[in-house]
């Protein structure tokens, strides 16, 4: 019986291990999947940023699904265990190990009761006939509830035995059942869409290798144009044929009509007989209504380089060009307008 008592009571202090880990494990596993949904939703939300890219946003939004049906299979493991150790070990610790050691109390109770009746059936006097008698009486009583109770405890630690053998071996079982259906399920859900994934990963080879070659000839193209004499190349840029609306478009500095007659550098371009000018993207100032009843003239006595104004009947601009060649290309295009006019 002492040894019984001492695995029982090991087996206590382990369940009691036991079960504090499965505690936190189920927590640690609910954090988990609480902080996986918002990984999901952030990819999801992901796929909001390229609507135009097809194969992005189908990527995200199809594995984001997988994922999040993942994540439910994962909460329903964890509710299965949770639920095993409640209606197996966590019963088996707090039900059967309790009546275990209310059984033994009870039969320690019952220990001193007999050896108290029998230590007061030895001190009686044979003299004192009632008294030897009642004292037989008690100690028979005693005797009997103490051997009551000493079958009532070794069917408890029959029971004990057998029953923790049993409730720890279901519970594994369980266990492995909730893992399996996990794990099964999972699979399941990653195999409906390996057909996708093999597709996209294909695609997504097919893109690198694209990539790659794209990158490989602008690093070319770079390395030519380094070579090229590129002083005011990006300083103008004149529409393609009678069917664009710009006809010339680039920087120039414009020298304001104020009294300071500070310059400024602005993005001009002439477009639907106007010239124009733009500080903002969507900003546009229009400088000179009609260029149709303007003059462009050179102005080769000015203080600075490369400049031409622009005369109408109402106004003039004087403008500044940052070479010899843009400033041709600017006062060539506007001659044009006005000669346009004319006829």
């Amino acid at each position: 019986m002492e040894t019984v008592e001492s695995e029982v009571f090991d087996l206590e202090n382990r369940l009691e291990k036991l079960v504090k880990l499965s505690s936190h494990m189920v927590d640690g596993g609910r954090q988990y999947c609480t902080s996986s949904r918002h990984f999901v939703c952030a990819l999801r939300d992901l796929s909001h940023h390229s609507q135009e890219d097809t194969m992005l946003k189908d990527c995200l939004e199809c594995f984001s699904d997988s994922l999040n049906t993942i994540i439910d299979n994962h909460m329903e493991l964890l509710d299965s265990i949770q639920k095993s150790f409640k209606h197996k070990l966590h019963h088996l610790l707090k039900e059967d190990i309790r009546s275990f050691r209310d059984s033994r109390k009870e039969l320690e109770r019952c220990r001193e009761g007999l050896e108290g009746a029998l230590n007061h059936n030895a001190e009686i006097s044979r003299k004192k006939a009632q008294e030897v008698q009642e004292a037989a009486v008690a100690v028979q009583t005693s005797r009997k509830a103490f051997r009551e109770r000493v079958l009532d405890y070794a069917l408890q630690i029959n029971v004990i035995q057998g029953k923790k053998k049993f409730d720890i071996l279901e519970f594994m079982l369980q266990l492995i059942d909730a893992q399996t259906c996990f794990l099964t399920q999972s699979h399941t859900v990653l195999k409906n869409v390996e057909e996708y994934r093999k597709g996209l990963a294909t695609q997504v080879h097919q893109t690198v290798l694209q990539g790659a070659r794209e990158q490989r000839d602008l690093e070319q193209k770079l390395i030519s144009m380094k070579h090229k004499d590129v002083s005011d190349e990006d300083a103008v840029y004149q529409g393609e044929g009678e069917t664009s609306e710009i006809v010339i478009e680039g920087y120039l500095f414009k020298r304001a009509s104020n009294t300071f007659k500070t310059w400024s550098r602005r993005w001009f371009s002439i477009q639907n007989n106007q010239l124009v000018y733009q500080k903002k993207v969507d900003v546009v100032t229009v400088v000179i209504m009609d260029l149709r009843l303007c003059a462009v003239k050179l102005c080769p006595d000015a203080d600075k380089r490369f400049c031409f104004e622009v005369v109408s009947p109402s106004k003039s601009c004087m403008l500044q060009a940052e070479s010899e060649r843009v400033l041709q290309l600017w006062v060539s295009a506007g001659s044009e307008e006005h000669h346009n006019g004319v006829q």
